[in-house]
């Protein structure tokens, strides 16, 4: 026995310094079991539950903004197994910051709708999916990676069938399921091949020896391959996006605004490390693997922004509009993790890690708040209306309920990217992060600027239907707390746009990834 102890060694015990970094991670962690534990001490397990998981949440924020983040903090921790760095700490903001959003939804919407008792599961669930999102962003290694996903991934998959007598729910939380399945499968396949390639788990090394080796390149193809279909699954990346709008309808509108924001995010900022570490290792030069790399990537988030948009075109369900929307958004930003190569035409002191970093961060911070307040207002009438997602039951809500109806009119107009709303700021940011970079880039300015005309059809079709069709439903009388989260969307968006110049400073001092050794600065 003794023998064996000391062959293994001393357990590893992780030091507060160390813990630091990943405080609000711990706080999820322990909030987590506070929520498991509260079923036992009070009968309104529901409401204790949501109350519990809200705290939760905001104390996380809290110890990631004033005990989490440093300078001295930046690196890798625990073996290199995770990093810390400003991108993954500005995504965290972001995330927990919409994940108390979403639960203050809960409570003005579909609280009343969930079978009392359930709490503790739905909200361990939500939880957990949060957890795996925020390590998603801090990690570079390929156990971690594939641990993180699925971390996120399992959960969400119950989250979105969790109305149990809801047929439609069923049948797209399965879909869900096997998509995630397939998608799973292969991404570990590309993983292993990665690892069995270059005999390395942490992504540094491995673009390092991507760049000087010249064997395995089919098989290199094939992993890559595999990873981005792994993550193209989570940011519903086309043609890995059919489960997106099936799910969106299915499943419950807080569940539905959870993964519209939070699972696309965690990918894109996962994708963004991937690519961008290998990007780095070969300076960002022109080499044909690293710009046939962003060429795809390119492509993908082109076509991926172009599907959303035209199937947008039929829908008359709310949720699967907002769906279809929420995949062509990803696409644009896609289109911004494709700078990966500086090409000979692009601006000096043009760098692509910090510009595209800079670019998404901006793009998810005010896509959030787009999300957020449509999704309440869709909630909102649909509990006013007995459970009406059609556009149908947004007829005439200009005048059924103003305050209502304006908040809308402000996501959805944010969400074309017309000013005076963030959106018009946090498109046009992306449109010139590409455009700094020149060449091949500017074509995607072009389909970029051709999607975002076509998605103001069927955007005004929503405002259309408020402000122009009659209806002769009564007046709306929302929930006061739903009300308070759209009205604060609303002002939030309004006076973003107003004070886009400190925002686009933030995120320009947080775009800074973690590469290889010092972090990548970001252009100014």
């Amino acid at each position: 026995m003794l023998a064996a102890l000391a062959i293994i060694g001393a357990p590893f015990v992780p030091s507060l310094d160390q813990l630091r970094p990943f405080a609000a991670e711990a706080w999820l962690i322990c909030t987590i079991v506070t929520v498991l534990l509260a079923p036992f001490f009070t009968r309104r397990a529901n409401f204790v539950c949501g109350g519990i998981a809200l705290v939760g949440v905001l104390f996380a924020l809290a110890t990631l903004v004033f005990i989490g983040c440093g300078p001295e903090v930046v690196g890798e921790h625990f073996r290199g197994m995770l990093l810390f760095d400003p991108v993954a700490f500005f995504w965290k903001i972001i995330l927990l910051t919409f994940v108390a959003g979403v639960i203050v939804m809960w409570f003005a919407t579909t609280a009343g709708t969930l079978h009392e008792g359930d709490g503790a599961e739905f909200f361990t669930l939500l939880l957990g999916a949060t957890l795996g999102m925020c390590l998603m962003a801090s990690t570079s290694n390929l156990l971690m990676i594939l641990m993180s996903v699925e971390l996120a991934s399992l959960p969400s998959y119950v989250m979105a069938g969790f109305r149990k007598t809801h047929r439609i729910g069923a049948e797209a939380s399965l879909k869900y399921v096997l998509f995630g399945a397939v998608t799973s499968a292969t991404m570990a396949y590309g993983l292993s091949i990665l690892y069995g390639l270059y005999g390395s788990l942490q992504l540094q090394d491995l673009a390092a020896a991507m760049t000087t080796s010249t064997t395995g390149s089919a098989l290199l193809v094939v992993a890559i391959f595999g990873l981005i279909v792994g993550i193209g699954f989570k940011i519903s990346a086309v043609p890995f996006h059919f489960w997106c709008p099936d799910v969106f309808e299915g499943a419950s509108i807080d569940v539905t605004t959870f993964l519209s924001v939070a699972s696309k995010g965690a990918g894109l900022i996962l994708l963004l490390r991937v690519v961008e570490t290998i990007g780095n290792a070969s300076g960002f030069a022109r080499t044909p693997a690293l710009t046939a790399m962003a060429a795809v990537i390119g492509v993908l988030g082109a076509v991926t922004a172009t599907v959303g948009n035209t199937a947008a075109f039929v829908q008359t369900n709310i949720k699967r509009l907002l769906a279809y929307s929420s995949i062509a958004h990803a696409g644009y930003m896609l289109c911004a993790v494709s700078l990966l190569v500086k090409s000979a035409s692009a601006q000096p002191g043009f760098i692509p890690a910090g510009a595209a970093a800079q670019a998404i961060l901006l793009y998810l911070a005010v896509y959030a708040f787009m999300n957020l307040g449509a999704f309440t207002v869709a909630a909102l009438v649909w509990r006013q209306s007995g459970g009406g997602e059609t556009l149908e039951h947004f007829r005439a809500l200009g005048r059924r309920s103003p305050v209502l109806a304006a908040c809308m009119f402000c996501c959805m107009v944010s969400l074309i990217g017309l000013p005076p709303f963030a959106g018009f700021g946090a498109k046009l940011n992306v449109l010139w992060a590409l455009f700094q970079n020149g060449g091949a880039w500017w074509a995607l300015i072009i389909v970029i600027g051709l999607n975002t005309i076509v998605s103001a059809f069927y955007y005004f079709r929503v405002l259309r239907a408020m402000y122009l069709e009659t209806s002769t439903a009564g007046p709306i009388s929302p929930n006061p707390l739903g009300m308070m989260v759209s009205v604060t969307c609303a002002a939030v968006l309004l006076l973003l746009f107003f004070g886009f110049g400190s925002l686009s400073r933030i995120a320009t001092n947080y775009s800074q990834l973690y590469l290889s050794g010092p972090t990548v600065a970001s252009a100014k």
